[in-house]
């Protein structure tokens, strides 16, 4: 998977995600007479979430252009669920709740769970530099998040400081 994210002309953010899958050897598929041969791509996706700068999906697209069977492109529409959610806690529960199973496609859910993360280090850096505090993602909210943020660590050790000097 490859991830890009940017601020665009008119303020909001796209995160756009793509996947690429390839096998090393042909692969029979299942209940129809295709094999997908060494090295063609089983799987060529693209998302495009457009986000606010708190985070809440305004709109949502994705394309398939290759996939193992022809009715896998239709599993697209059921990414229209996510429109008006929030990425932060939460998000994974609600992707997994939302897609799961024949609701649509393992692969377009796998991607918006990633999707979080991507939006999240393109957004919340953004308000950080322009003086807003994302809702969600508070300091506070990242102590032990990560093996970075660890409260005991040498990185929450040095930040908290500075921030509590900062709001002073």
């Amino acid at each position: 998977m490859e991830f890009r994210g940017y601020r665009r002309d008119d303020g909001l953010f796209d995160i756009e995600c793509t996947l690429l899958d390839t096998k090393g050897m042909d692969v029979p598929l299942l209940g129809v007479s295709r094999v997908v041969k060494a090295g063609e791509p089983m799987h060529d996706m693209s998302i495009r979430m457009c986000v606010n700068d708190d985070l809440e999906v305004i709109d949502i697209e994705a394309s398939s252009d290759a996939t193992p069977y022809a009715i896998c492109p239709d599993a697209a529409a059921s990414l229209q669920t996510v429109k008006g959610m929030k990425v932060g806690a939460g998000w994974t529960y609600a992707i997994k709740r939302h897609l799961a199973g024949a609701a649509s496609c393992t692969h377009l859910a796998e991607m918006l769970i990633a999707m979080g993360t991507a939006a999240y280090q393109t957004v919340v850096p953004y308000n950080r530099l322009a003086g807003k505090e994302t809702p969600g993602f508070t300091l506070d909210k990242k102590v032990d998040s990560c093996y970075a943020y660890a409260a005991e660590g040498p990185l929450i050790r040095r930040i908290v400081p500075q921030a509590a000097k900062a709001e002073r």
